[in-house]
């Protein structure tokens, strides 16, 4: 599966993603499976989103450029900017919940892990998918 425009078919995904990990969370609460404070889900669940959206738009940035040739270090400066982007915007939301919600600073860094690995796994795996393969194919010797 070959797009043209791979970060922006991975944006929609982890928009999709967070949409269903936010209903999901949100549905274990209501259910009394999780016992975590609604206003903290919604709080860190937004943060989260909003830190995964912002990670995925340099990469969207290099597609919209003009370009003659899809050289490697297009999609890799996309893709390395959107990692920095999400640590220091996770890292970010870390110190700001600890310091405005009122939990426990283990709950609140467990939730923010969570989304993390869940949304990170997502955006990788999708541009694993979508991003064309660069090397030749592998050759096998009889």
């Amino acid at each position: 599966m070959v797009s043209c425009r791979p970060y922006l078919c991975c944006l929609v995904a982890i928009a999709i993603a967070w949409a269903i990990g936010m209903l999901a969370s949100w549905t274990l609460v209501a259910s009394g499976v999780l016992t975590a404070n609604a206003s903290l889900l919604v709080v860190i669940g937004l943060g989260s989103g909003t830190v995964a959206v912002a990670g995925g738009l340099p990469g969207v940035a290099t597609e919209m450029l003009p370009s003659r040739d899809e050289s490697p270090a297009r999609i890799t400066f996309g893709f390395s900017a959107g990692v920095i982007i999400r640590l220091f915007g996770t890292v970010a939301l870390l110190g700001l919940c600890s310091y405005h919600l009122p939990a426990a600073k283990k709950e609140i860094a467990g939730m923010i892990l969570a989304w993390y690995v869940y949304l990170t796994s997502i955006d990788v795996v999708a541009l694993a998918l979508l991003l064309p393969r660069r090397d030749r194919a592998a050759t096998t010797r009889s």
